[in-house]
């Protein structure tokens, strides 16, 4: 064989040689890198599944704690609540049942039927007989007898007894209605009294059954918002994760 032929042929195997070496080192650079592509999705998919058991257990320590939390309000507040708000009515709490008061008409005015004839000295004709005749008997002993004088004395010292006797049952009288009048105003501020202590009673325990009911529903609120977040924090995690598998090839 020609030298010059044979020095061609191995040049040109020498030249397969090497293009060979160099595929054979791509291939396996390319297969390393696979491998190394692949154990790293593999990794990757066992930490995306310890993170979802790690926000799964969050969500569950999430539940446990709201329903183990020492809350004040309650379900059954929040019916409280609204049953309360239903019963409710101001009305009840605006008017006075008069029929128990003493001296008040239906309409709640004080009545009085008493007048001071009443009170008037139940032996009033007889001290006025008695007056009469003393000064009858007095004139006929001081001689004035039966005259004009005499008779203008007697009846002077009769109306002078009987203005005294009906000043005094004027007075009695005077004296017994201002006592009742004054129960009967005692008894009305009682009343109002009593209804307003019950009204405010009775709004300081709807305020307190609110307080409650608002609590109950607060806890609600933070347990949903905070099982979202978590829930969302996951989803998110999820998406990191398949994201970064993806890149990988």
């Amino acid at each position: 064989m020609a030298p010059v032929i044979a020095a061609a042929l191995i040049g040109a195997g020498a030249s397969l040689a090497s293009s060979g070496i160099s595929a054979y080192s791509n291939y396996k650079s390319q297969e390393a890198q696979m491998k190394a592509r692949q154990q790293a999705a593999a990794e990757l998919r066992q930490q995306g599944q310890i993170t979802d058991r790690e926000y799964q257990s969050i969500i569950n320590d999430i539940k446990s704690y709201y329903t183990n939390r020492g809350s004040l309000g309650t379900k059954d507040d929040v019916n409280q609540y609204k049953q309360a708000i239903e019963d409710y009515n101001p009305e009840d709490y605006a008017s006075i049942d008069y029929s128990n008061i003493a001296n008040a008409d239906a309409n709640g005015n004080f009545v009085y039927d008493k007048t001071k004839e009443d009170f008037l000295n139940p032996y009033y004709g007889r001290i006025i007989g008695d007056t009469a005749n003393q000064l009858q008997h007095t004139a006929a002993g001081a001689g004035i007898g039966r005259g004009t004088g005499a008779a203008l004395n007697i009846a002077k010292g009769v109306s002078e007894k009987s203005d005294e006797l009906y000043r005094t049952a004027m007075q009695d009288y005077q004296n017994e209605r201002n006592f009742d009048y004054q129960k009967f105003q005692d008894a009305i501020n009682n009343n109002w009294k009593q209804l307003n202590a019950l009204r405010s009673g009775t709004e300081y325990k709807i305020g307190l059954e609110g307080n409650l009911a608002q609590d109950y529903y607060n806890t609600q609120d933070s347990r949903m918002s905070d099982i979202l977040k978590a829930q969302q924090d996951k989803l998110n995690a999820q998406q990191t994760y398949a994201s970064s598998i993806a890149g990988l090839y």
